[in-house]
This record gives C-alpha cells, sequence and structure tokens, in this order.
C-alpha cells in the first residue's frame, strides 16, 4: 500500500522547486517593473518557510540540531555561493581591467573602504553601550564591504540600464567583487588586538606586537598576498589551457559554458584546503582568466551563468 515519505529531502527540494518555479512566473514583473531583487523576495520567503513561518525548512533539524554543524553548513555554503558570484563578477569585467582601472579600484579599496570601516565601527561602538572600541571594530568590518550580490541589484536589468552609466556599473561590480576578499585584514587586525591585548593580554601573551605582527605576517602575506598570486595564476593556466582545447576542439559547448562555474568551485576548494582566501583568489582568478576578453566575449550572449546565478541567489538567501 502506499505511503506517505514527508522526508526533510523531500520537502525541501519541492518548497524549493515550486518556489523558483512561482517566482519565475513572475519574475520579470517584480525586478524590472518594481525592481524589487530577487535576494530580498528569497529572503522573504524564507524566513516564511522557516520555523518561525510555516516550519517547511528546518536548518537545524537537517544539521541534527547541533549549532556547530549549523554553522559549518551555513559558512560552506556561503563560501561556494560568494566564490561562484565574485568569480563571475570577473569574468564580466572587460579586458585588463585591474590594470586599467587600478588607480580608481584603488581609491575605493584603500581610504574609502577604511573610511566606511571606521565610521560603521564608531556608530556601532556608539549605539551599542559598553562595548570595547576593539568589539565594534570586530562588527563594523562584517558590515564594510559591499555583497556582490546585492550590488547586482543596481548595475543589471532595465534600471541599470536607463540610470547607471556602464562605466560606474563596471567599476561597482569590480569594487564589490574584490572587498569582500578584502575585509579580513580589517576583520582580523580587531581580532588579534582583541586576543593578544583583551583583558590586559592576560589571554595571549605577546601584547599588541605579536598581534601586529601575526597581522601583517599571517594576514597579508599568507592570506591576501599568497591569494592574489594564486588566483592570477589559477586564472592565467585555466586560460592557456582552455584556449589550447577550444584550438584543437576538444571542447564541446556545454563544457565550455561551464568552466567559469567549474573554476571557481576549484579556486574556492583549494583555497579552503590552504586557509588562504578563497573569495579574493576567486575574483582575481576570474578577471585573469578573461585578460584577453575571450571568454567573456564567446559567452556575452548565453544564458548559463546569469542562471545558476540566480539560481544560488535564490537557494542561499532562502536558507
Amino acid at each position: 500500500m502506499p505511503t506517505l515519505e514527508v522526508s526533510g529531502f523531500n520537502i525541501v527540494i519541492a518548497v524549493l522547486g515550486g518556489w523558483i518555479s512561482l517566482f519565475g512566473l513572475v519574475s520579470y514583473l517584480l525586478k524590472e517593473k518594481l525592481y524589487l531583487s530577487e535576494a530580498l523576495i528569497s529572503l522573504l520567503a524564507g524566513v516564511g518557510f522557516s520555523p518561525h513561518g510555516a516550519n517547511l525548512i528546518r536548518p537545524e533539524e537537517y544539521a541534527l540540531f547541533d549549532k556547530v554543524n549549523l554553522e559549518k553548513i551555513t559558512l560552506d555554503f556561503s563560501r561556494l555561493v560568494l566564490g561562484v558570484q565574485v568569480l563571475l563578477a570577473g569574468v564580466q569585467l572587460p579586458s585588463r581591467y585591474l590594470k586599467t582601472e587600478w588607480k580608481s579600484l584603488a581609491l575605493l579599496l584603500g581610504p574609502i573602504m577604511v573610511a566606511m570601516w571606521l565610521a560603521t565601527s564608531l556608530l556601532v561602538w556608539a549605539l551599542v553601550p559598553n562595548l570595547p572600541f576593539l568589539h565594534a571594530l570586530a562588527i563594523g568590518a562584517c558590515v564594510t564591504p559591499t555583497d556582490p550580490v546585492l550590488s547586482n541589484v543596481i548595475v543589471k536589468g532595465r534600471f541599470a540600464d536607463h540610470n547607471i552609466p556602464k562605466d560606474l556599473q563596471k567599476i561597482i561590480t569590480a569594487e564589490s567583487g574584490a572587498n569582500d576578499g578584502l575585509g579580513y585584514p580589517f576583520l582580523f587586525f580587531a581580532l588579534y588586538l582583541i586576543k593578544y591585548t583583551g583583558d590586559g593580554g592576560r589571554a595571549e601573551s605577546g601584547g599588541a606586537a605579536a598581534a601586529m605582527a601575526l597581522w601583517f605576517g599571517e594576514m597579508w602575506g599568507y592570506t591576501i598576498v599568497l591569494s592574489v598570486v594564486y588566483g592570477a595564476a589559477v586564472g592565467w593556466i585555466a586560460k592557456e589551457l582552455l584556449h589550447y582545447a577550444e584550438a584543437r576542439n576538444w571542447v564541446d559547448r556545454e563544457s565550455f559554458l561551464v568552466f567559469a562555474i567549474s573554476l571557481a568551485l576549484f579556486t574556492t576548494g583549494t583555497c579552503g584546503i590552504m586557509g588562504s582566501d578563497d573569495i579574493l583568489a576567486c575574483f582575481v582568478a576570474g578577471n585573469v582568466f578573461t585578460w584577453d576578453d575571450w571568454f567573456r566575449l564567446e559567452t556575452l550572449d548565453d544564458s548559463l551563468q546569469p542562471t545558476i546565478d540566480m539560481l544560488l541567489n535564490v537557494t542561499i538567501f532562502m536558507w
């Protein structure tokens, strides 16, 4: 006799598939007429389907009611989505964009980002009673980087085409792709000082000198510089290999189109193994991968990358 199999997996894929289908029916109306982003709509849907709403999506149950497992799942899921997002952002930029626009990017990622960090931290420090300033700096570092997913709202679609100059769209894409990875130094500047100088330095020996040594050596040297070098190397090698294979007709169209996605997965995974900055490495790899503009122009009219981008956006914000 047939029985109902009301398992978590069946419920999740039914809800996810049903929501994406329903959203797709009115997606143009919502995004191009009402200017609502898929991220915001999916976030609201996730709240509605969560244990606080319809109780159809239950993350804690899937993590076996272990908060550590839940945090790990969320972190890895976010890394996956951001890795793909920022690599695609790098791919979408014109040829040699990081080189030609380095002055603008240096201004945005340097003094302006520092000013954003300090302003946000001061605001948090002023609004939260009895919060140590170093803790406010850590919180400010978490919200300073421009989200590459949310920035798509103002750089893609009919609204962007009509109201945002093309050059401004490109610089916003580049800045939002790079500054997620460059948020690490701001965060760990505060965390190292908290660790080595908090409670009068009783937690760890070495004081501020040890904190700054770690910040310059481990954070800038290993995490940032290594990720840039590694991302550039991966992007360049991938570009040359794809050129070589395509020239000999070894690559079918499907594999060609999905190459950037697989490159994002590879870069995210290998950087994760090394413990380096996978988000920054993905962005650099994406831009170097299209350094000669060949891949970008070849896939300019294809919808595979935007489609995967949309699926990831909807899923992560529902989660």
